[in-house]
């Protein structure tokens, strides 16, 4: 593994900028498919499990928890994708003063 250097510079700043963004598209990609199958749990296995209230909850618990389960995963991924954000913007360098400070007038 190759050893960073303390301070990265612009060009790589951007890339890993970039690159966050691919990371937060497949967290939402992911959402959606987990709700596409929910809604198609919902419209196909429940209506042909209506015969009593403990078969329509047993169809539906899994997927449910599912849609639980990532969307709960969807607000870590963009927590991380949010923490990441502020860490790229800190490491980026202060901007260089080019115009020396006046000096103070004496009283």
């Amino acid at each position: 593994m190759a050893r960073e250097t303390a301070s990265p510079s612009r060009e790589e700043i951007e890339k890993r900028i970039q690159k966050i963004g691919k990371y937060s598209r497949a967290v939402r990609t992911g959402l959606v498919i987990i709700l596409s199958a929910f809604l198609l749990a919902v419209s196909v296995v429940l209506p042909a499990n209506l015969d009593s209230p403990s078969q329509a909850i047993e169809a539906i618990l899994m997927p449910l928890t599912f849609v639980g389960l990532g969307t709960i995963l969807y607000g870590i991924g963009m927590h991380l994708h949010l923490m990441h954000l502020n860490l790229v913007r800190q490491l980026q360098p202060e901007p260089a003063d080019d115009q020396p400070s006046a000096p103070e007038p004496d009283d």
